[in-house]
């Protein structure tokens, strides 16, 4: 059987489940990675989809998924073009049976399933970008609960334990290559990122599975996990936070493949509060796919969720003032120049410039959820548009949004005004 693996985001070849389930059902591959144009269009909001920043992550990572399939005597052939109809050409190109391919339950994603499908494609998507799979919850998607302390309770209640990480299938090496000798090199340049809390040009911090493998192991071999809830609300530095999100987001590593290194990490070096909230903080990645999952597209809407009926404004001129950094607030303009320059922002900060523009500015909350999505190298969609819908009161939070009062919090987590003045221009 001739199958097609598309790659989304899960561009690695181990613990890639539905990898190994096309080279157990196929005979022959053609191994494809396609950036869609939909990434270099502009939100109604302005912001291209995807910034610089993550672009040259993405490259950096297919650079290397490339030369780890070359390994295997495969090809990895890339694309810049509109996916659906990409797909549809190689498909009667090479009389392929199956399209294989990651499982995204957001809107855009959903869309080029079923167009395919609609061409009377065969296409299996494959859920396999969360800690839990849906089979191992406690009850169904559909009857997720609205609070994720619930959800977290039912986990922790049920003993449910993540499947452990497998291997790439070895069927890999009887796999026939199909290669279409197309190697499309995405647009990118390198920056400045000296001062980054991420720095991606830097060996340690580059895309790619190998990369994140190897920063993991380093992470676990050393105090950190043991100390990682006294420093994650740090606002600069590499050392504050796991830094584990930019490798998920692409899926370079996966959700699983932290677990059972931090679980290994509590067996054999200490088991604290600390190493329990990285784990409650995969809990909390979990929920939000499984929130979208359950609600589909509710909650790219302007009311969201519509648990509270939040009242939604909007000013063009406080969000280009708040995205440029130029707004009356010092500390908010240099979290903004940071996400500006690197890509990059700690989460503490996230919450307090995102609370900024719903709160200070009076501005739509999916106008900041876009600037994230152009910004960010560990852009995820069910992360980013949940984590702002929840501070504008349009997702899941009980209280029905969140306030930063941005004087109280410079004061707790920038008294000496370090990380301020180390942005400022």
């Amino acid at each position: 059987m001739r199958a097609i693996y598309w790659f989304r985001n899960d561009l690695r070849l181990n613990d890639n489940l539905s990898l190994n389930l096309a080279l157990e059902k196929c005979d022959e591959i053609l191994f494809v990675y396609i950036h869609d144009i939909t990434n270099e269009t502009k939100y109604s909001w302005g912001p291209l989809r995807i910034g610089q920043h993550r672009k040259l992550f993405l490259s950096q990572g297919l650079t290397e998924l490339k030369k780890n399939l070359i390994e295997y005597g495969h090809q990895l052939n890339t694309y810049t073009d509109n996916s659906v109809i990409i797909l549809s050409n190689l498909v009667k190109k090479y009389q392929i049976d199956t399209i294989y391919c990651e499982s995204i339950r957001a809107p855009d994603e959903i869309k080029q399933i079923e167009l395919l499908e609609d061409m009377k494609i065969n296409i299996l998507p494959f859920w396999h970008s969360s800690l839990f799979m849906q089979d191992q919850l406690p009850f169904n998607v559909k009857e997720l609960p609205n609070a994720f302390t619930d959800f977290r309770k039912a986990i922790e209640l049920g003993e449910i334990k993540p499947a452990e990480p497998v291997y790439l299938s070895k069927r890999i090496f009887n796999i026939k290559p199909i290669k279409d000798n197309q190697s499309v090199v995405l647009d990118t340049y390198a920056l400045d990122y000296n001062k980054s809390s991420f720095p991606i040009t830097h060996k340690n911090f580059m895309g790619g599975e190998k990369s994140g493998i190897s920063y993991l192991k380093k992470y676990f071999q050393t105090e950190k996990p043991g100390v990682y809830k006294k420093t994650r609300n740090q606002l600069m530095g590499v050392n504050f936070s796991t830094k584990f999100s930019p490798w998920l987001s692409l899926g370079y590593i996966s959700a699983r493949q932290i677990f059972y290194f931090l679980d290994e990490y509590e067996n054999t070096v200490i088991k604290n509060e600390s190493t329990y909230w990285i784990f409650f903080e995969l809990l909390w990645r979990d929920y939000f796919r499984f929130i979208i999952d359950k609600f589909e597209r509710k909650i790219f809407y302007k009311q969201g969720l519509n648990f509270f009926k939040a009242e939604i404004k909007h000013s063009s001129r406080n969000f280009n003032l708040w995205k440029n950094g130029k707004t009356s607030n010092k500390f908010i303009n240099a979290g903004m120049t940071e996400l500006k320059e690197t890509g990059f922002l700690s989460n503490r900060m996230r919450q307090i410039v995102a609370s900024y523009l719903i709160n200070e500015l009076s501005c739509d909350w999916r106008a900041g959820a876009a600037w994230f999505e152009s910004q960010l190298i560990d852009y995820d969609v069910y992360s980013n548009h949940c984590n702002w819908a929840y501070i504008a009161g349009c997702g899941t939070d009980p209280r029905g949004g969140r306030y930063f009062n941005v004087k109280k919090q410079r004061e707790t987590h920038d008294p000496h005004a370090q990380y301020e003045n180390f942005w400022s221009h």
